[in-house]
């Protein structure tokens, strides 16, 4: 037996003949060096697990006393009328900081059932300690039929391998005060079980299949579980399988204590702070993996280079490349060339991903191509070089020796595209991810960008996570709003933000995919965030060579037109995207009447678009020049 229980005794004991004398109480200072000296391993736990202030400590200790002290419970039972536990007045008077809102029904002394509570005036009512909490500190095994029907103790020592960070997750503390939801990905279950077998923590599982449906069953499987993990020093390792539960999220967020999810699930739905274990990062098959699945005729098609280029970009597990082989495997045959037939394994893989939709994320496939977008030659120049820095990372990084010598950093190519809005820098976006192959995921930051703290980062971290696997190209529109300047620290919100930045940078850095942030205003991206960018290209409005150009293709082929003039449209300094919008703008008014477009329905609708940035209407020299 604990030798907390003869203390426990004793100093309950003390406190009554205090009290029935009238004396002053002599207090429970013993106790609190006692589990500073770590005697009562427990029930420092449970203190700690739960928050547990001085008063709630103590009550616990006398409630262990008046169920272990034959003296203790004559005493009490008398002062009770004969009935069994402990009058909530007298462990008031027993107590002396024993605060009243500690016996609420949502304070972590009958939330976590630790404590029970008879029916009755609150005054009246009488204290016991429940079942298990009792049976741990009086040394007997805790055995709660609730937790052995779903939960099993995982045995540990079969990987071999040591989980690099996963200390770090646990010993870190979300605004809540609790330890975060670790997730672990891929990473089997067994290896999570050593890792955390490792830091002295008794690892045990729940199949996520497991967790019950009806959300009052389920919030107290979670709060029985916190209290015999707090007792025993367990952690949970919640096994997600594909089509995971809808009530895992809830489940984990009702846990105080260490929780980590192995299995395919994203950062978004949590609503206390969220750890991607660095292990559980998106892994690359290699191209031997995709040259088996293809077979020996359809590898030796694509090639060697095109497959180690598939292989480097795309990170799919084996479903999705059978998935890709399946659905490429007809048209590998019948590609004119091996590059025609490595193209089209390229294509399936940049589509094989199933993105799961996240807050502030849409993902599409790319439209406009080189022949739509008007730009200056410089400019053009670059964003052909940035095609050519993703399409041939594989060789430069791997066969050539590069990403070890950059020691495994800077893979990824990050771009910054700054200029006014309407100069072309999502369509640019759009074109490079045409000329690549690639999907499109576009990251809406008035969604993602969240007022509570943490939250932001859990957004950034699942889209991360979505870039990684279906090789998209991000775009980050309107950057700064999240990639700012740092502010100073005055608060504890400001720490938290700065800390969200660094988060950040770390995962542009360790990105192995295509980023585009664009931006109106390049000089508020903060510095560092701007080396991290390989590519930086600022958008000027378009000259009036350009301008015209941009006119010639608003107005499609099939589209009527009237003699329009447009070099005196050229005339006019605005954007691509305002010449656009003009130009859908008056198709409408011509549909709309039955016509064809006209330079006063062209006028109309551009001063109607300089209104909206609250400027006058131009004044055009049509002239005799036409189309």
């Amino acid at each position: 037996m604990s030798a907390l229980v003869p203390l426990a005794g004793r100093l309950t004991a003390d406190a009554l003949a205090a009290s029935t004398k009238g004396e002053a109480l002599p207090g429970f200072a013993p106790l609190h060096a006692a589990l500073e000296a770590g005697e009562g391993a427990a029930l420092a736990d449970l203190a700690e697990t739960f928050d547990l202030a001085p008063g709630e400590l103590e009550l616990v200790a006398v409630l262990l006393a008046c169920a272990t002290s034959a003296p203790v419970a004559r005493e009490v039972a008398e002062a009770a009328g004969g009935l069994s536990g402990c009058p909530v007045w007298l462990a008031g008077a027993l107590i002396g900081d024993l605060a009243p809102e500690a016996l609420s029904a949502s304070h972590a002394l009958r939330r976590f059932e630790i404590v029970e509570l008879s029916e009755g005036a609150r005054a009246a009512a009488r204290l016991t300690l429940a079942d298990p909490v009792l049976d741990r500190l009086i040394g007997a095994p805790v055995r709660d039929t609730l937790i052995a029907a779903r939960m099993s103790p995982v045995g540990a020592g079969r990987s071999g391998g040591a989980l690099a960070g996963l200390r770090s997750c646990l010993l870190r503390r979300g605004p809540d005060g609790m330890p975060p939801v670790v997730l672990a990905g891929v990473i089997e279950t067994g290896r999570v079980a050593d890792g955390l077998s490792g830091l002295g923590l008794d690892p045990w599982a729940l199949s996520a299949s497991d967790i019950p449906d009806d959300p009052g069953a389920r919030d107290r499987l979670a709060r029985v579980w916190s209290r015999e993990a707090a007792l025993d020093r367990r952690a949970l390792i919640v096994q997600a399988g594909e089509g995971a539960r809808a009530g895992l999220q809830a489940f984990c967020d009702r846990i105080a204590g260490q929780v980590v999810v192995t299995g395919p699930v994203h950062a978004d739905g949590f609503t206390r702070a969220v750890m991607v274990l660095p292990d559980s990062a998106p892994r690359r098959a290699d191209a031997m993996v995709w040259a088996a699945a293809l077979g020996p005729e359809r590898a030796d098609r694509v090639g060697s280079r095109a497959l180690a280029r598939v292989a480097g970009h795309f990170a799919l597990g084996d479903a999705d490349i059978r998935t890709v082989v399946a659905r490429a495997a007809g048209e590998i045959d019948a590609a004119q060339g091996d590059d025609g037939a490595a193209a089209r394994l390229w294509h399936h893989s940049a589509r094989a991903h199933q993105v799961r939709p996240l807050p502030g994320t849409s993902l599409r496939e790319p439209v406009f191509t080189w022949d739509d977008i008007v730009l200056p030659r410089q400019i053009e120049g670059e964003m052909r070089r940035i095609t050519a820095h993703v399409r041939h990372a594989t060789d430069v990084f791997d066969d050539w020796g590069f990403g070890r010598s950059m020691g495994g950093r800077g893979r990824g190519v990050a771009v910054l595209f700054s200029g006014l809005s309407g100069t072309g820098k999502t369509m640019a976006a759009e074109v490079l991810a045409s000329a690549l192959d690639l999907r499109l995921m576009v990251i809406d930051l008035s969604q993602i960008i969240s007022k509570y703290i943490g939250e932001t980062s859990k957004n950034i971290a699942a889209a991360f996570a979505e870039a990684e696997r279906s090789g998209a190209v991000m775009v980050w529109d309107e950057g700064d709003s999240v990639w700012g300047a740092r502010g100073q620290v005055g608060s504890a919100t400001d720490r938290h933000v700065n800390a969200e930045t660094g988060d950040l940078l770390a995962r542009i850095e360790a990105f192995q995919g295509f980023t585009v942030v664009t931006t109106n205003m390049r000089e508020s991206i903060d510095p560092a965030f701007r080396r991290r960018f390989r590519f930086a290209l600022d958008f000027p409005l378009p000259s009036a060579t350009e301008r015209l150009t941009l006119w010639q293709k608003a107005f499609p082929p099939a589209a009527p037109t009237a003699r329009i003039n447009l070099h005196a449209l050229a005339d006019l300094p605005l954007s691509g995207g305002a010449i656009r919008n003009v130009a859908l703008k008056s198709a409408f008014a011509a549909a709309d009447q039955g016509a064809a477009i006209t330079e006063t329905m062209i006028e109309a609708e551009l001063a109607a678009e300089l209104a909206k940035e609250g400027k006058p209407a131009p004044v055009i020299r049509w002239g005799d020049i036409v189309q």
